[in-house]
């Protein structure tokens, strides 16, 4: 039989993969706290799902403490924490934008790396295990003017790899999901600039980026949440510093070659 988590906390829940998330791991049912910076779709979530929410700002090494407190207080613990925060933060390598740069890490990688010092012993009690929401761009260039999600991303992959290591022997899994394109708000982002470029509708931009991509389509949030839900199910008994692709088979194309298609 499948043990699924009962106890859950999920950051950057208020954005198209974590409230994705939230509502499987309710769906599952699992008590969840959900926490993210925008207080509005925190509450709307709230009322969809019935998730205990703790606005916070999720780049607060603080907040992040007295978040993960709540949420011990109100669960009673923790066996599963789903780290889904992260922002496409524009920027190059130009001197100009350094901070930029700085704040890309702050929200796609600080932030997450605070939250893992802060929840392991708790779902080391319980023998839990962590997701963090890595991305395609970690293990590829990521889009033009991205350098610092590109970083940040390639870093939690990193991240992930040495907690795998460290928690493992205390029964503590740790693993991240990259997706590539998916249909989000932050996804939306690039596909308006490139709709408007090109003048094109927005589902003609999301074909046409995922035109080489071998299932040709990008994929919808509930699919990179079904992605967290196996990796924090005991399903996923014996996965751990396991960095899960998931982007429609797009990572395994040789840019090179999609002329001979």
């Amino acid at each position: 039989m499948i043990r699924r988590p009962e106890l859950a906390l999920v950051t950057g829940a208020a954005g198209g993969v974590g409230s994705a998330t939230v509502r499987r791991l309710v769906a599952d049912g699992a008590k969840v706290v959900a926490t993210d910076i925008d207080e509005a779709r925190l509450s709307d979530l709230e009322a969809e799902t019935g998730a205990h929410v703790i606005p916070a700002d999720g780049t607060d090494r603080e907040a992040i403490a007295s978040v993960v407190a709540a949420a011990v207080d109100q669960l009673g613990g923790l066996d599963a924490v789903v780290a889904a925060q992260g922002a496409a933060i524009g920027g190059t390598s130009a001197p100009k934008h350094g901070d930029l740069y700085l704040k890309a890490l702050d929200v796609n990688l600080h932030g997450s790396y605070f939250l893992a010092g802060e929840v392991l012993p708790h779902l080391a009690a319980r023998g839990g295990s962590m997701v963090f929401l890595a991305s395609t761009a970690g293990l590829i260039a990521g889009p033009p003017g991205t350098v610092g999600y590109t970083a940040a991303k390639a870093g939690l992959i990193g991240v992930t790899k040495w907690l795998a290591r460290d928690w493992g022997p205390r029964g503590v899994r740790v693993n991240a999901v990259c997706p590539g394109w998916i249909r989000t708000s932050l996804g939306e982002g690039a596909m308006s600039y490139l709709s408007q470029r090109e003048g094109i509708t927005m589902d003609e931009a999301y074909a046409r980026t995922a035109a080489h991509v071998p299932l040709r389509r990008v994929a919808e949030p509930e699919e990179i949440a079904g992605c967290c839900a196996f990796l924090t199910s005991s399903d996923a008994s014996m996965v751990t510093g396991h960095v899960l692709v998931a982007d429609g088979g797009g990572a395994v194309v040789d840019s090179s070659t999609v002329v001979f298609d």
